[in-house]
């Protein structure tokens, strides 16, 4: 191989045709630049230098190997050939049988297309009868609703208190009754156990035990305990109720409130007490009018007696000389005799029954009527160790009043007085009479016990006494208002239990209305 010039051999660049330029490489070589011209110009160079120079000795066994390589892949392509043809013939096979068995197949599915054509037409019969049936069913339940919807409304409605109570003795169900009563909710009671909303949860639980032994329970008397504390009165009833194999259930329970019940039957006890009480209180009243019939018969009887033996003794004493001494207890005896009398009189003056009619109003100083009355109660007022103590004002003038019904008034305000001392240590009664403008005030104040505040509103009414029987008839003070009120008077009554009472009486001075008929 000849030596290629470099361009500085070649006496230039333009001098060099077609022989490839050459650069020094690291191994001080020198090496055609990689031109794409030279490069081309260059293997073709190559190429006809190299094809001069091959051997074709040394091509033959290479040239042999290419034959028997093409020649076995010649045969490898006929066995491809067969084994594709075998394939083919095979896959032929194949499909026959594959179509005798869809066509098999499409014979079975055309007998299950005309069973599912009948089944079709089954179930449309079928799907028909369901429709129909569903229309009942809707129907049905349409109106099992409408039970229940008009069933719920009525427990709703019931003025009971409604409740279900399981086995378990846990709420179940309850109306708004239930919860009005109680005060919760119906979330809140529901699973709760029903005892804890009564007084008394073991009479509570008798009852329920009670029902399901004897399968009903009527009447029975508990009190249910509202929320805020509070209680009501009512009337448990219960029976048990069954699922569908027989077995028990629950209970069903109903309370009625009987709060206006009790208070009605309190009522009418409490009348009839009163009526007892007024029966022996008439009885009593009976027994004193006998009593006043008595009194003024024997005052009368005595009377009389005493008259005379008051001027047998002033006979004595006119023909007795003072200087004797029978004198003297001649004196004494007529004291005594005229005191007689005057208790006498008085007597027969407080049990004089006259009607209004009957007595004329006249002209009367209270302080004579007052006078008259503690001579009367004088042994009392000291058997009881009682200190009676009076003023009357100056120029108290007297008044047009019916003497024995003013007289009757104060007797029976003295006489409660001393009664409500029975049980005082400070026994005192103090009474004042002065003038109050057109009117006379009468004030009789004690240190008694007082009249309760529940007490004081019946004070006036006839037969309402706080002593026991036998004691007291009730009708003093009725009396009284009605004596007061007939003279066209006012009587107040300022009282403190434990303390006393004090009873103001104000009367007219002059002639009012009554007066004048």
């Amino acid at each position: 191989m000849r030596k290629i010039k470099t361009p500085r051999d070649a006496g230039g660049m333009h001098k060099i045709k077609g022989i490839p330029t050459s650069h020094r490489d690291a191994e001080s070589r020198r090496v055609p630049v990689r031109t794409g011209r030279n490069i081309r110009h260059s293997h073709s160079l190559l190429g006809a230098r190299d094809i001069k120079r091959i051997d074709l000795r040394s091509w033959e066994p290479g040239i042999a190997r290419m034959s028997r390589g093409v020649e076995k892949k010649r045969y490898n392509l006929a066995n491809r050939f067969y084994d594709a043809l075998e394939n083919t013939q095979e896959t032929l096979q194949l499909v026959k049988k594959r179509e005798q068995e869809l066509q098999t197949t499409n014979e079975e599915m055309e007998a299950t297309n005309e069973e599912l054509q009948a089944t079709s037409e089954e179930l449309q019969a079928t799907n028909e009868e369901m429709e129909a049936t569903n229309e009942e069913i809707h129907a049905t339940s349409e109106e099992l609703q409408q039970a229940s919807v008009y069933a719920r409304n009525l427990i709703e409605s019931s003025l009971d208190a409604l409740v279900t109570i399981g086995p378990a003795e846990k709420i179940m169900d309850v109306n708004k009754e239930t919860e009005t009563m109680i005060g919760r909710s119906r979330e809140e009671l529901l699973g709760t156990d029903f005892s804890d909303y009564f007084t008394d949860p073991e009479k509570a639980r008798a009852g329920y035990e009670q029902a399901l032994k004897s399968g009903f329970v009527r009447g029975y008397p508990l009190d249910l305990r509202h929320i805020d504390g509070h209680t009501t009165p009512i009337l448990y009833n219960a029976a048990v109720y069954r699922d569908e194999a027989g077995q028990v259930a629950g209970v069903f329970t109903s309370a009625r409130d009987i709060t206006e019940q009790k208070k009605t039957e309190q009522k009418l006890n409490k009348l009839l007490d009163d009526l007892k009480g007024s029966q022996a209180q008439l009885i009593q009243a009976g027994k004193m009018s006998a009593v006043g019939t008595m009194t003024a018969g024997v005052a009368h009887e005595l009377n009389n007696p005493m008259m005379s033996i008051l001027n047998f003794v002033q006979y004595c004493i006119k023909h007795t000389d003072k200087d004797d001494r029978k004198y003297n207890v001649l004196k004494d005896a007529e004291q005594e005799c005229k005191r007689s009398s005057k208790i006498i009189t008085n007597l027969l003056t407080f049990s004089r029954m006259e009607s209004e009619g009957e007595e004329e109003y006249q002209k009367e100083d209270l302080a004579e009527i007052l006078d008259r009355i503690f001579k009367l109660s004088s042994y009392r007022i000291k058997k009881d160790n009682i200190l009676l103590t009076h003023h009357i004002a100056d120029g108290v003038p007297a008044i047009w009043i019916k003497a024995n019904n003013i007289q009757q008034v104060i007797f029976n305000l003295i006489n409660n007085a001393m009664d409500s001392l029975a049980t005082s240590i400070k026994k005192e009664i103090h009474v004042d009479i002065h003038r109050e403008g057109e009117f006379v005030q009468l004030t009789i104040a004690d240190t008694g016990c007082g009249i309760s505040s529940e007490h004081l509103e019946k004070i006036y009414d006839p037969f309402f006494t706080t002593k026991p029987v036998g004691l007291g008839t009730g009708l003093g003070l009725s009396i009284s208002h009605s004596i007061i009120k007939a003279h066209e008077g006012t009587i107040m009554v300022e009282t403190e239990p434990g303390k006393g009472s004090k009873f103001k009486i104000l009367l007219p001075i002059g002639k009012r209305k009554r007066e004048k008929r």
